[in-house]
């Protein structure tokens, strides 16, 4: 008997060293490779198909000197546009981190059309340093959708793309007040284009069903860092709020009600001390289609 409890200690003891070394090679791994993830999207109006590569949740985080490999990663995806999805840069930010930001973006504009949206970590930035980094990014060419809109001709076809860190249920308003996000929304709506909004947090649509209020194609959103620790065959851990812990929204692809689609991408980074594990950091490639 004693020697078989010596037998299982000794298994069990291997097993769990053994997991442990996978468990940190995987984290080492997520901390500096790029993979990509396809989603095809099919949308009604479009005359043309359209490929997006979509980044977010940096951080500022830094892949290759000056992002030289986040760079190529992209351009050979050969997209029509990108979109950067928010919280690029941390909320406790140095001027050099957001010069590295800026300088990114530069970047990316010289491979395709590049539209950015807030993120709760920018905006944080922005508040505390009082740093006009959007006016920075928009006096390079660059689109800025922060509670705005644009019509966009990608790849022959036109599109209307917006973007919002805001909740689409006028959280906090009482019933019946409207707000300049909401009036924003209204007139967002008021296309038959194709309509795509870039939402930082994908609760800024989901809360109460705010995107019912509005015939939204597609909303495109990061934050969630694919449940930063992913379990094989089940999915993200820890997502941060509103879902936190097991989400069901922790990234790819969701079809919701009102023939609203959305893609949320895992993003690029950990979050605060705690790495990536099973989730290594994404491209997201949208494909739309015409239906």
């Amino acid at each position: 008997m004693h020697k078989l409890l010596k037998h299982i200690l000794i298994a069990v003891t291997s097993l769990l060293l053994l997991l442990a070394l996978i468990i940190v090679s995987s984290a080492i791994i997520c901390s500096f490779a790029i993979t990509t993830n396809e989603y095809e999207v099919t949308i009604d109006g479009l005359s043309s198909s359209v490929r997006i590569a979509c980044i977010a949740d940096l951080h500022g985080k830094e892949f290759g000197e000056g992002n030289s490999r986040l760079i190529s990663k992209i351009e050979a995806q050969e997209p029509d546009a990108i979109f950067v999805v928010g919280d690029m840069v941390g909320p406790d930010a140095t001027e050099e981190e957001a010069e590295r930001f800026v300088e990114l973006v530069s970047a990316l504009q010289e491979i395709a059309p590049v539209f950015v949206s807030n993120g709760n970590h920018e905006q944080e930035y922005i508040e505390t340093t009082g740093d006009d980094l959007f006016g920075r990014i928009a006096d390079l060419g660059v689109t800025v959708v922060d509670d705005s809109f644009v019509d966009v001709e990608l790849a022959g076809s036109t599109l209307r793309i917006g973007g919002t860190l805001d909740y689409l249920c006028g959280y906090g308003l009482a019933e019946g007040e409207s707000s300049p996000l909401l009036d924003m929304m209204d007139d967002f709506n008021d296309t038959d284009l194709p309509k795509i909004l870039l939402a930082h947090m994908p609760f800024s649509a989901l809360l109460n069903g705010g995107y019912t209020n509005w015939d939204i194609d597609l909303v495109v959103s990061g934050h969630t860092h694919g449940g930063l620790i992913r379990i094989p065959f089940v999915g993200g851990l820890y997502a941060p709020p509103w879902e936190e812990w097991w989400p069901t929204y922790d990234m790819g692809y969701f079809e919701l009600e009102n023939d609203t689609q959305m893609v949320i991408t895992s993003g690029l980074s950990g979050y605060k001390y705690v790495p990536r594990i099973f989730n290594l950091p994404e491209v997201c490639v949208i494909t739309l289609l015409p239906s």
